[in-house]
């Protein structure tokens, strides 16, 4: 993956690099649309390796410190590479929000981040090559209102794909810590988000269907993915 910081979005929006404090809407997705992750343990080792590259300064590999049997630990909110304000992983993709904490930071994660996975994938299967399909995509979220609904998109992304019926329940994305579940705390900085909506408040937003269909015609260039296949 190119250290390179230019991304180019959907409906020909461009930006260089990331500012320091932007957020912005992550995705990436499998080379080819294939499925990157094949069972529970791989997306347990995600999360694990998604909460492993957050530091700003030079890290073991994952494995090793696995055999040190260092503790996993999130960054302090504003201490890392960058702040994971939600995530969601699908079967082909994942999509995060992240804030950039220092220059170039964004970058430097999400390329820890593949690289990292995709060398674990490729040895467990047996394969080579790439698994991921390109630089990963990102557009700016410039306002409050924005963050919101696109993390509800995020978080709804399972209901939508028909994955599951309760997307409450779904174990792989941030949703469950903005519904006070402290042990999804862990894998995320629910602080920012959590100050703009109350989990009551919350819940209801997420599953305002009226809404929901309001926010995506009034916000498709933040969405990213073209389908949920």
């Amino acid at each position: 993956m190119s250290e390179s910081c230019d991304r180019i979005f959907t409906m020909g929006y461009r930006i260089n690099g990331f500012e320091r404090g932007g957020v912005y809407h992550i995705f990436t997705r499998g080379v080819e649309k294939r499925e990157i992750f094949m069972d529970h343990s791989d997306r347990v080792r995600f999360i694990s390796q998604m909460i492993h590259c957050l530091p700003d300064e030079p890290i073991l590999n994952f494995s090793h410190a696995q055999k040190l049997k260092r503790k996993l630990i999130i960054t302090s909110e504003g201490e890392g590479l960058a702040d994971i304000l939600c995530y969601c992983l699908m079967n082909n993709h994942v999509h995060f929000l992240l804030r950039e904490n220092v220059d170039g930071g964004i970058s430097r994660y999400m390329q820890r981040l593949l690289n990292s996975f995709a060398r674990y994938f490729n040895v467990k299967y047996e394969r080579t090559g790439a698994l991921f399909a390109g630089p990963f995509r990102s557009v700016p979220v410039v306002s409050d209102d924005q963050l919101l609904h696109v993390s509800r998109y995020i978080h709804l992304n399972p209901h939508a794909a028909h994955i599951v019926k309760d997307v409450f329940a779904y174990p792989w994305s941030s949703l469950r810590a903005y519904l006070n579940d402290e042990d999804s705390k862990l894998y995320c900085h629910a602080d920012f988000l959590a100050s703009l909506m109350d989990k009551k408040e919350y819940k209801k937003f997420v599953f305002d269907q009226v809404s929901y269909e309001q926010s995506l015609a009034a916000f498709p260039e933040l969405l990213l993915d073209d389908d949920y296949t």
